[in-house]
């Protein structure tokens, strides 16, 4: 069936007053188990949001009783306000104002979208908006009166009886792990739906099985996405926990190993790595998640099925992606790395930016936004937002040696053999004694001759916005000066090296301004370019 028939056979079916009988007919007014919610919220953003101004991807609406009917926002913006994310932060606030400001909202939201809506009520908002309801419920439901109480339970109860009867089976939405716990939560908090706990369960369970590669990590390589997945899971099991009811040993055994992962994608003592789709975590958020992940085995030495590589000791960590981007929402960052020292990031991709703006965000996953090398500024791997790629994505080969406090990283991708024949490839060697990092970037020869060859190649190191950097006379090295005041020195076989403007986001919400080593030289094959990263002693 096309997409235009499943739309009208949707309103058919659903936009209609029968069916919205039926639904309240089914529904039940008390709410029998009152969730936690274990996470603190953005207190800052709760207050603004009080205030009158909700802000999603850098964009701001007045938040009155009139936007939340109809309002200028774009879809995106719209599909965050109908979501109930930003619940969490005006809870935060804690005050009783902050209570009546959602109690109003809440029954504001409930007189205008009670019904069905295509895009209200589809099944990736709808199952958001019933976990952030829900577990908000201790907040602002048990002082309420005794109208709103049975106003509002009447209204999730019949927005849950839709998702658990309705909800897209073949859903391929990211955050699709709001599916199964919104059902779990929903079957935990009324009683006509206790006897659909085993169909959230079991979704569950296929979730997790989908979704989780074998090495523990999420299928994404975002170690952003990971944490909010995580962070579900454990959401899960505290609430069959707190209903006094069994934790599935599959639900435990996965939290304890995305912890470990978790652990392992920390570039610093705060701070995840930035790979894939970003989005930034607090440290407080950081350091809850691990509390709770009851991690009962050692940070894996490296993702064999995530594809990364990770070098920590010495108060040195460093961590490459040799993995093969995905094909949807592609990040052409292949043998990119970054790198951190006595808890401080020296080389750092760029990241993701918060606004939705297909510019930005195909800027911000091209190769030259990552800390690798490309050929005439072309991505490594083709880039289409929102689609599936399935024209040019780089196959990615890498291998680890060790030998006491060597290490040894060879990897390869073939990112640029379908329009020049040729293959990147970057090997890195680490002496965590010394603290040096040297590597070395070439392209093999064509195999085949190709019409298009390349002509320019960029290596491209970004510096987080902390470091100072200055560059000698010569243009052959480069200082680079860290917080705590201690010193790097980065040194190329090539003859001149470049000092680059750039921006960083990989802070919350803010664009920052920073620097990036740039080396260029004219595409010779085989031609090997060597560099070196080497703590000031």
């Amino acid at each position: 069936m096309s997409s235009f028939l499943k739309k009208i056979d949707l309103v058919f079916r659903f936009k209609n007053p029968f069916y919205n009988f039926i639904l309240g007919n089914k529904a039940t007014s008390q709410i029998v188990f009152i969730p936690e919610n274990i996470w603190t919220g953005n207190s800052e953003n709760g207050r603004k949001i009080i205030d009158g101004f909700l802000s999603f991807h850098n964009e701001s609406i007045s938040f009155d009783n009139d936007s939340l009917k109809k309002n200028k926002g774009s879809k995106l913006w719209n599909q965050k306000l109908h979501s109930m994310q930003w619940i969490n932060d005006v809870r935060a606030v804690g005050t009783n104002k902050a209570r009546v400001f959602l109690r109003k909202k809440i029954k504001n939201w409930i007189n205008f979208h009670n019904t069905w809506d295509p895009f209200i009520w589809n099944t990736r908002t709808l199952s958001q908006r019933l976990c952030y309801f829900m577990e908000n419920t201790s907040f602002f439901f048990k002082t309420a009166d005794e109208s709103f109480q049975k106003t509002f339970a009447k209204s999730i109860n019949k927005q849950a009886i839709h998702l658990i009867n309705h909800f897209n089976k073949d859903n391929q939405e990211i955050d699709r792990i709001f599916i199964p716990k919104a059902i779990i939560i929903s079957s935990l908090c009324f009683e006509n739906l206790r006897n659909k706990l085993d169909i959230g369960i079991n979704l569950l369970e296929k979730t997790i099985q989908k979704e989780l590669l074998d090495d523990g990590m999420h299928f994404s390589r975002s170690p952003t996405t990971h944490f909010f997945f995580l962070r579900s899971l454990i959401d899960i099991k505290n609430h069959l926990g707190l209903s006094e009811l069994p934790i599935p040993q599959l639900l435990n055994e996965k939290i304890s190993k995305m912890g470990s992962v978790l652990k392992f994608l920390k570039i610093n003592n705060d701070e995840l790595v930035i790979f894939n789709e970003f989005n930034y975590v607090s440290p407080e958020q950081l350091s809850e998640v691990l509390k709770r992940s009851n991690i009962k085995m050692r940070i894996p030495k490296n993702l064999e099925d995530a594809c990364f590589r990770r070098v920590s000791e010495n108060r040195l960590t460093f961590i490459m992606d040799c993995g093969k981007p995905l094909i949807k929402n592609t990040h052409a960052g292949a043998l990119s790395f970054e790198f951190s020292y006595f808890g401080e990031k020296l080389v750092v991709n760029s990241g993701s930016p918060y606004v939705d703006d297909k510019k930005w965000i195909e800027a911000m996953r091209s190769t030259a936004a990552h800390s690798t090398a490309n050929v005439d500024d072309i991505n490594s791997s083709d880039i289409f937002s929102y689609k599936d790629n399935t024209t040019r994505i780089a196959n990615v080969w890498s291998e680890e040696l060790v030998d006491k406090n060597y290490y040894w990283i060879n990897s390869a991708h073939s990112g640029y053999k379908q329009l020049f024949g040729i293959v990147h490839n970057r090997k890195i060697h680490i002496d965590t004694e010394k603290l040096i990092i040297r590597g070395q970037d070439y392209f093999s020869k064509p195999l085949r001759h190709k019409d298009e060859v390349p002509k320019k190649v960029f290596i491209r190191f970004h510096i987080h916005p902390d470091v100072r950097l200055n560059v000698t006379t010569s243009k052959k090295k480069v200082f680079l000066k860290l917080k705590n005041n201690i010193a790097w020195e980065f040194i190329c076989s090539e003859p001149k090296i470049s000092i680059k403007e750039g921006i960083y986001l990989g802070t919350e919400k803010t664009i920052q301004k920073n620097n990036h080593i740039e080396i260029s030289d004219n595409f010779i094959p085989e031609k090997k370019i060597k560099w070196v990263f080497k703590l000031i002693r």
